[in-house]
């Protein structure tokens, strides 16, 4: 599933995080915009930095991050997870959180999901 409007990032985030009426968003859409914010321009696309991503989130948040997104396919990496780069659905992904603030993201799935 690709992020693109209000409806399927809700489906997005139900399905990767959890379950879409409150339980513990407003803790994850922060922590996932300031990941997806380190994400930034590199030679192989948008990349990350590990100890970049464990030095601002702690390395719980980093390492709980890298692996949900990787399974998702969010991210994708070569021979390690610690330094690798969005997907082209990574990249809508952050094209689309980067609209919004943590509280916004929070409300919006909640909001949906009682729609």
């Amino acid at each position: 599933m690709k992020v693109t409007d209000k409806k399927s990032f809700q489906d997005w985030e139900d399905s990767v995080f959890g379950y879409g009426y409150g339980t513990g968003e407003k803790y994850i859409f922060p922590a996932l915009k300031h990941f997806l914010e380190l994400c930034n321009e590199g030679p192989d696309g948008i990349c990350y930095d590990f100890e970049i991503i464990e030095n601002e989130l702690t390395p719980t948040v980093a390492w709980l991050l890298i692996t949900i997104l990787s399974n998702d396919e969010i991210i994708d990496y070569g021979t390690s997870p610690r330094f690798g780069w969005l997907t082209d659905r990574g990249i809508a992904l952050k094209e689309f959180v980067m609209k919004y603030s943590g509280q916004e993201l929070y409300d919006m799935a909640v909001n949906i999901q009682e729609d």
